[in-house]
């Protein structure tokens, strides 16, 4: 796929780290890019410094991940580019002892389910939403819809 200004991209997690780089590098060959992320003052900042537009999205949650859609969608247009970069991490070991009686601590189950939400559940449902938006459109010319 050719990435120019005719391209539109939403890149989740865009505020900090490799999709602020990713969003970096998209705007730079011109495509029109959204950035998803938590970070409002930093993924608009981001976002004003490379022509983009941010949407504040939470990945974990249907109806934030639709308004997002929906406001990129009507500033750029369908999206045929969906970076996915949302995702955090827990370092914590699984199970390990007290230092203080020796007794067994375990990883809390809900910091993990947490986790899941996020680096799982969110990454798939952004996909599966941007890919119904992609199967709307007509193929380009090298007869992709998106990626």
């Amino acid at each position: 796929m050719k990435l120019d200004n005719n391209v539109a991209a939403v890149v989740t997690g865009g505020a900090s780290g490799l999709g602020e780089a990713t969003a970096r590098a998209l705007a730079a060959k011109g495509v029109k890019v959204a950035i998803f992320d938590l970070q409002a003052e930093k993924g608009e900042a981001v976002a004003a410094e490379i022509g983009g537009i941010f949407c504040e999205v939470n990945v974990t949650s249907d109806d934030s991940v639709d308004a997002g859609f929906a406001k990129a969608r009507a500033a750029h247009g369908q999206e045929r580019v969906l970076i996915c970069c949302a995702g955090t991490g827990n370092a914590v070991k699984t199970a390990s002892r007290s230092k203080e009686d020796g007794s067994i601590k375990h990883f809390p189950l809900a910091a993990f389910d947490w986790l899941i939400q996020i680096n799982l559940i969110g990454t798939f449902r952004c996909v599966a939403k941007s890919a119904a938006g992609m199967l709307t459109l007509d193929p380009m010319e090298d007869g992709e819809r998106g990626a």
